[in-house]
């Protein structure tokens, strides 16, 4: 095994692609380190819904061979990643965690695996997730419910709760999960890995399935924010194919990461980001905010009048999600038998059906106002700081009212189209949690920037939960 035997797994794209170019270790080895953490894991956390061993060896050794001859994609060549599976793969299933589409397999790549292929990325499976991207338990009635790696009895958040169980726990270096209400962040934030929301229209969704037509974005979830930004640098293009996608220059994502946050303007919003939360999370929180300003950062207080009347705000804008998923599943849930629909997806459609055509249209005429509202802010400040969720990591069976409130936090930027993040900043009864960093359009290199700073300064980061596969070569 090209004298690597014996060695731990890497725990960064970094690591991982010195070893690769040192020739200490093969793509090869590398992808079969992970599948066996994946095998050995997948009993008890159920992260993924189909594991793709035999092309992952396939594009192993043909990435191998590159290398020897001289070919190398960059970063990210060689790098195993896994997919929420509502990411079209090509000859693979799709399903989407549903047993509707159990059977569904597309004969096209969605953009965004198009595009990591293209950098030289192992895809080793697609993750489970919660049905139709309903709900952030990590309860999937179908394929099984994920469990969160830090204690199995409590929710890994969703619904790219596999992506978040899988990277959390060592089965995969990196992974990708879309968010509409939170379905990055907040997996994110319950698992203790680094999750990016870009903005809406930075990274192509074309080929994933639209759980939402106006407020989708997929993004890399990682176990440090460099990983991230390396994927961000192959994922971020401009797609002519994808309506809302943005035609704006490229840039590196990386080149900030290490400048830190000495002189920038963090803003804490007033009667929000420490509003209706949970006091562990209020006291983690505080703690995160005083380490940004030890390291010279300058916490400043800003009213936003459009984030007042938390949960109502987040009420509103569900009407926007449960109204197109209505538009988008409806007819075809109207004529299929309801056996292959889980109890989630029945109330959401039910719900959205009530939705009147009136009030999306006139929440979407008053959408660009609530969100000058929040950009506004970036006048003043450069970034907002903000809880992911509001409460210690609740039972994955906890009521309907549990994860209705989480997403408080979550769609009112996601409404605003702004990019966001999930940082590891702490633990609250043994369980992780995430501080949320907000910033303008298209600032997704500020936001790792922070991160990065914020990262270095904290060990919250590397350490693991107590089911992880450290794996070796």
């Amino acid at each position: 095994m090209n004298g690597s035997a014996g060695q731990v797994l890497p725990s960064s794209v970094d690591e991982a692609g010195r070893r690769l170019r040192a020739g200490t270790l093969t793509v090869l080895e590398l992808t079969k380190g992970f599948l066996e953490c994946s095998r050995k894991l997948q009993p008890t956390l159920n992260a993924y819904i189909t594991i793709t061993e035999s092309q992952a060896l396939e594009s192993a050794a043909k990435l191998d061979a590159e290398l020897a001859a001289g070919r190398d994609r960059g970063p990210l060549h060689g790098i195993p990643v896994v997919y929420k599976d509502n990411l079209a793969t090509r000859n693979i299933p799709t399903t989407v965690g549903s047993a509707f589409l159990r059977e569904r397999v597309t004969d096209h790549d969605a953009a965004i695996v198009r595009r990591l292929e293209a950098a030289g990325m192992v895809m080793l499976g697609k993750a489970n997730m919660s049905e139709f991207a309903s709900g952030s338990s990590g309860v999937n009635v179908f394929f099984g419910n994920v469990h969160n790696p830090w204690n199995l009895k409590r929710a890994p958040g969703g619904s790219s709760s596999g992506t978040g169980a899988a990277v959390a726990s060592g089965m995969c270096l990196t992974g990708i999960g879309t968010d509409a209400g939170g379905s990055i962040r907040q997996p994110a934030s319950r698992c203790g890995i680094f999750g990016l929301r870009p903005t809406f229209g930075r990274v192509s969704l074309t080929g994933v399935w639209p759980r939402t037509r106006t407020l989708g974005a997929g993004g890399p979830m990682t176990r440090c924010v460099k990983d991230a930004a390396l994927m961000m640098n192959a994922l971020a293009a401009y797609d002519p194919g994808y309506p809302p996608s943005l035609k704006v220059a490229g840039e590196d994502f990386t080149r900030d990461l290490e400048r830190g946050v000495r002189g920038l303007r963090l803003g804490v919003i007033e009667d929000y980001t420490f509003s209706d939360i949970d006091p562990e999370i209020e006291t983690v929180l505080r703690e995160a905010v005083e380490v940004l300003a030890r390291l010279g950062a300058e916490s400043v207080t800003v009213r936003i009048p459009a984030l007042t009347g938390l949960l109502e705000y987040s009420r509103l804008f569900s009407n926007v999600l449960l109204y197109e998923f209505n538009q988008i599943l409806g007819e075809q849930y109207r004529s299929a038998p309801k056996e292959l629909f889980g109890p989630a997806v029945h109330s959401d459609l039910a719900r959205g059906a009530q939705v009147q055509d009136e009030t999306y249209q006139q929440i979407l005429r008053e959408r660009p106002a609530q969100a000058a509202g929040v950009k506004t802010a970036f006048g003043r400040v450069d970034a907002l700081l903000a809880p992911v969720l509001p409460n210690v990591t609740p039972l994955q069976s906890a009521g309907p009212e549990v994860w209705a409130r989480g997403r408080q936090f979550n769609l009112p930027f996601s409404f605003a189209g702004v990019p966001s993040v999930s940082v590891p900043c702490g633990f609250a009864r043994g369980m992780p949690v995430g501080l949320q960093v907000v910033a303008n359009d298209l600032q997704e290199a500020l936001l790792l920037r922070i991160s990065a700073a914020f990262e270095a300064a904290t060990d919250h980061p590397r350490r693991r939960p107590p089911m992880h596969c450290e794996g070796s070569v």
